[in-house]
């Protein structure tokens, strides 16, 4: 395995094709990869099946190859802060898959570790276990998950090496971590990188084991977009 990952991001982004799944990182505007999204966007391609937490915020994010008709269907756990989600999916131009946040998440970390899937009580008598396996342990009733794998995945970290050990800040760690897990092909984009053993071991998130790709993040551009979500 290469011990420099990072390549031009064209590069990276050329394993991305038509009809793929691919798993996003980021959490309501922190931690979006939106240099890769930014790149999509310039891409001949569609039919694409997004797995992630929310469809960015506002106008900026995946919802962004929503507008562009890029994408058939959304598994996500939060779509209302992107209005444009809703419209595209009562019109017909969107599935959406509403999935309970720490249900997606884990679906993501089992497809990392290699299980098949998980019990969960989340969504027990509500119309979420309607169409699904219904286990019974202990005289409780859980819901059958199964995990995912995606083809590919694209996240952002604040912190990387070249091998593509990844570190994020705050609340970005909270879906970058389990969609650097369960993909195929993992693309990262690092807003500042650093050579093999400049990092804390101690302190890294997820292992260049799961990156395939490094390319280096829009650092101007990324920091402008998030001071609009935050404003």
């Amino acid at each position: 395995m290469p011990k420099n990952k990072v390549v031009p991001i064209d590069q990276a982004m050329a394993h991305i094709t038509s009809g793929m799944s691919i798993a996003v990182g980021g959490f309501i505007g922190q931690g979006d990869p939106l240099t890769l999204i930014d790149h999509l966007k310039t891409m001949d391609i569609g039919d694409l099946t997004i797995y992630e937490n929310d469809a960015g915020f506002r106008e900026r994010g995946t919802v962004e190859l929503v507008k562009q008709g890029k994408v058939r269907k959304i598994v996500a756990s939060h779509i209302g802060t992107t209005p444009e989600i809703g419209k595209a999916m009562n019109e017909g131009r969107l599935e959406v898959e509403a999935t309970p946040q720490g249900t997606l998440a884990e679906m993501m970390r089992c497809g990392g570790a290699g299980l098949g899937g998980f019990l969960t009580p989340t969504g027990i008598g509500t119309v979420a276990e309607e169409g699904k396996q219904i286990v019974e342990l202990g005289g409780r009733k859980y819901i059958l998950v199964p995990s995912v794998r995606c083809d590919v995945a694209i996240v952002r970290a604040h912190e990387g090496d070249t091998w593509g050990n990844l570190i994020f800040r705050g609340t970005s760690r909270n879906f970058n971590v389990p969609a650097a897990m369960c993909a195929d092909y993992v693309i990262a984009e690092v807003e500042n990188l650093y050579t093999i053993g400049e990092l804390d071991p101690e302190g890294i998130h997820t292992s260049g084991i799961f990156v395939d790709a490094v390319v280096r993040a829009n650092i101007e551009y990324c920091t402008i977009r998030e001071a609009k979500f935050n404003g």
